[in-house]
């Protein structure tokens, strides 16, 4: 990938997380925002667009943290067929953890239903990346994008998953799938080989 390249992908992905955070700004404080003055508006949605944009810069880092142990995986297991056995492995073993780990420190007495809204949410929106990466390239980028999609997207998402509020988990969720989906879905763009 050439620095002309990152630059772009660096860029657009940083455009991407203030969207998503502008988006989230509207959706959960529009009343909020719309209470003051026309400077209120724009102060508040700024604040929002500069939350979504450090929101990328985490998708960013996660996105390349990524790359740098798919490159060293492929080296390290014998055959590509074990490497994407033990993604599969993450990917439950994650579902799993987003579901108990958040149940035993927040459930406190409540029923263990609500803590699946957020691994199945993360999931079928990993599915369907997954699904459009396959269409766009070939059928072995299926686990590596819902790996990436997936257990990536959730390590990003700790800070919000510790608490037990809809607010916080989603709007940092938002940005991060913007940046998440924007960035696989380019990748092969990027790195393609120009003749």
């Amino acid at each position: 990938m050439s620095l002309r390249k990152y630059g772009w992908l660096f860029v657009t992905t940083l455009l991407l997380g203030g969207l998503g955070g502008v988006l989230v700004a509207f959706i959960f404080d529009l009343d909020k925002l719309l209470e003051g003055s026309a400077g209120n508006f724009f102060v508040g949605t700024l604040m929002y667009l500069l939350y979504g944009m450090t929101i990328s810069i985490v998708a960013q880092m996660g996105f390349f943290a990524y790359m740098t142990i798919n490159y060293f995986a492929k080296t390290i297991f014998k055959t590509p067929s074990m490497w994407k056995s033990v993604q599969v492995f993450f990917i439950l073993f994650v579902f799993f953890d987003m579901i108990y780990l958040r149940y035993t420190s927040l459930g406190e007495g409540k029923g263990i239903g609500p803590y699946f809204i957020e691994p199945i949410l993360l999931l079928i929106v990993a599915l369907a990346t997954a699904y459009g990466k396959v269409k766009l390239t070939n059928r072995t980028a299926w686990i590596p994008t819902m790996f990436f999609m997936f257990v990536v997207t959730s390590l990003e998402w700790i800070p919000a998953l510790k608490e037990d509020n809809v607010h916080a988990t989603l709007s940092m969720l938002v940005p991060l799938l913007f940046c998440n989906v924007w960035q696989v879905m380019h990748l092969h763009r990027l790195v393609k080989r120009e003749s």
